[in-house]
């Protein structure tokens, strides 16, 4: 045996209780009851001994039990894995028990228990022993965020589990899809259980994500920073402006950083300064001047700039004219009518007028080239000029703004200086904003640039190992593989229009499964286009075991384990229906069915006629025995509601069959209610 099956699931209750279930590796296993005996709380306790946050085990079992347990099976090695059952209302504790080797003795009571460790410990431990290991599992230096998706023993239970949720549903394509926390984890980690990566390039996968977010938020915080610093720049150098009005600088240098701006305002607002000279009319005629002049240019440049687009595309059109009438033209060559005789072929008499056409076409042909050759050359120096003028454009409009507020800054100081009886209180006051404007200034703006070149490094290092075309390429195989040996299932089960003689596609990007039907005027279709209750147990079961069959090629850290939840879920409703209307009905066919008389639900389901619903039922029975005998350890655990007395291979496959009639179900109703 090369894979873990369960070789058994017990429970311990109060005093000394215990309930084992025992298994068999490598075959089917059924189990089947009555509703509300405790069927689905197989897949819940599965569950919770694979390390889930939480306990959903239903009240009734978390009201008697203290502890479950699930012991795996592979060839000649075991491992039991523990938990304690909280009560209800309660959180989980923060352990598990986990337990490997051999001959493993089941434990009967809590205080058996070996292996405690933390719960994540305990998910690693597992993971390690299913092969879930390397860097995929070691990797502590990830951060919390990060490490969330790593592959570990809670993202393959989507492949092991087909619960109620999932076995007709036409939106859930596999167990924990429908859940928003659990999606993003299943989905990010089924390239490595699919074999498209390993554990060294999913680590690498998740640094170079966790790179490309850091390198993104720097960018923005440094395209922000810089954003701030040339509103500082704008700000000082008003301020500056004001300073220089008032007699306090001398002048600012054009091509300043926003330090130097700074220093320099720091040192116009210092008590040694003295006043020079009130704020005159002068400097706003030349602010005046500089405006009108920076205004004009920006016009012409603006005229420029659309004249210069204008003949872009004026040359664009052009040579798309040429080239049209250049490929015309070139069917004179393609026919070599070039070299046209002078002689004509009727008479045989001399004319030149065939030559002459020929020469006229080869000498259009020349000219158009000649066009074209032109019209290459132009338009990059046409796009080179059209670049120049935007970036001038630009640049004229940012000095035509700073000017702007110049002067708006003059006119105020102009307007201001009235409401002063001196100099020495313009000084003041100009004191006081410039003080302002220095204390609210963030620390964090002037900083000096950081440096990008590193971390642009490392992603590209990292790209490099990931491989992204390797990567898509084993993909794909994977997703083909898969895609055909679901087909191969899907062909085998039971369906109706349209899925008869279709094909199952499956994608693990979104994931989806995708059915296209058979012939010529083939439609691809989604699972909602099918309609039919039967068609998506169809596809869902097929799914499952195309992945159990590329798990076992593939050799993937994958139990070779499937639980199913009910394959009669789409048939009982008319077995139910049938009941209602059989009041008086003959039950010659169907003499195993025990239904309470005041009950709406039968108790069991014993299939024995053969309408369509029960040779459906006998149908995918038949391809889960087959499907086992044909693959290598690979185990079905089938918790049903149907019963079928007539299949020898059923009967005997049955591990527990729990009736109300015989009170019998998962946990005896004769446990003891724990005490709070």
């Amino acid at each position: 045996m090369t894979r873990w099956n369960i070789a058994s699931i017990f429970f311990i209750g109060e005093e000394g209780a215990f309930r084992i279930i025992d298994l068999d590796p490598g075959r089917v296993n059924v189990i089947t009851g009555a509703s509300g005996t405790g069927k689905s709380a197989v897949i819940k306790a599965l569950d919770y001994c694979l390390g889930s946050s939480k306990c959903q085990l239903p009240v009734y079992v978390r009201r008697r039990c203290v502890a479950v347990g699930v012991k795996w099976v592979k060839g000649q090695d075991e491992m039991i894995s523990c938990r304690q059952v909280p009560l209800v209302g309660k959180a989980p504790n923060a352990y598990m028990f986990v337990t490997t080797g051999r001959n493993l003795s089941t434990p009967r009571t809590v205080e058996q228990f070996e292996g405690r460790g933390t719960v994540e410990a305990s998910k690693a431990r597992l993971g390690q022993v299913f092969g879930i290991d390397g860097e995929s599992t070691a990797d502590n230096a990830l951060p919390e965020r990060e490490s969330r998706y790593r592959p570990t023993v809670r993202q393959f239970t989507p492949y092991i589990f087909v619960t109620k949720e999932v076995i007709d549903s036409e939106t859930v394509l596999l167990h924990g899809l429908d859940d928003n926390r659990k999606a993003p984890l299943i989905i990010s980690t089924m390239p490595y259980f699919l074999g498209v990566v390993t554990e060294s390039t999913a680590a690498a996968e998740r640094r170079l994500r966790q790179a490309r977010r850091v390198l993104e938020i720097d960018i923005l915080r440094e395209e922000a920073r810089l954003t701030k610093d040339s509103l500082i720049k704008q700000r000082s150098r008003v301020l500056l402006n004001e300073a220089q009005q008032l007699g306090l600088v001398e002048g600012t240098p054009g091509a300043a950083d926003e330090t130097f701006l700074l220093d320099m305002l720091r040192a116009a607002i210092s008590p040694s300064k003295h006043a020079l000279q009130y704020p005159n009319v002068d400097q706003l005629d030349r602010l005046q001047d500089q405006r009108q002049t920076t205004l004009m240019e920006l016009n012409q440049t603006k005229r420029k700039l659309r004249a210069m687009s204008v003949t872009a595309q004026e040359s664009r059109d052009y040579e798309s004219a040429v080239t049209s009438q250049h490929d015309k033209l070139r069917i004179a060559e393609h026919l070599q009518l070039l070299e046209v005789p002078t002689t004509c072929p009727v008479c045989e008499s001399h004319t030149e007028t065939g030559a002459q056409v020929a020469l006229a076409m080869k000498r259009s042909l020349e000219t158009i080239r000649s066009e074209t050759s032109a019209v290459g050359r132009l338009r990059p120096q046409i796009e080179a000029a059209t670049e120049q003028l935007s970036q001038r454009a630009e640049d004229l409009s940012g000095l035509l703004r700073e000017i702007d507020a110049g002067i708006v800054s003059i006119l105020s100081q102009i307007s201001e200086a009235k409401h002063f009886t001196d100099l020495a209180q313009m000084h003041a006051y100009f004191r006081g904003k410039a003080s302002y404007f220095l204390e609210t200034i963030e620390d964090q703006l002037l900083r000096p640039a950081k440096n990008l070149a590193r971390q642009q490094a490392e992603i590209a290092e990292l790209e490099s190992f990931v491989d992204a075309d390797n990567r898509r390429i084993r993909m794909r195989r994977a997703e083909e593989e898969v895609s055909r040996f679901a087909s191969e299932a899907f062909s085998n089960l039971p369906k109706v229009e349209p899925c008869v003689e279709a094909e199952l596609v499956f994608s693990a990007r979104e994931p989806q499964v995708n059915v296209i039907e058979a012939g010529p005027e083939s439609a691809v279709l989604s699972m909602a286009d099918l309609g039919s209750d039967q068609n998506w147990l169809a596809v869902h079961v097929a799914l499952a075991f195309g992945l159990q069959r590329h798990f076992e090629k593939e050799r993937r850290p994958v139990p070779g384990v499937i639980v199913i939840d009910q394959l009669s879920r789409p048939y009982f409703p008319n077995q139910v229906e049938k009941m209602r209307d059989e009041d008086d009905g003959d039950y010659e066919d169907n003499e195993e069915l025990d239904v309470s008389a005041d009950q709406e639900r039968p108790d069991e389901i014993a299939i024995g006629n053969d309408d369509e619903d029960h040779l459906a039922m006998r149908q995918h029975i038949d391809f889960l025995f087959k499907e086992v005998a044909a693959r290598s350890d690979l185990q079905v655990l089938l918790l049903e509601h149907a019963y079928f007395p007539q299949d020898q291979r059923y009967v005997a496959a049955t591990k527990e069959r729990w009736t109300r009639a015989s009170g019998r179900g998962l946990i005896p109703r004769d446990w003891k209610r724990r005490r709070l």
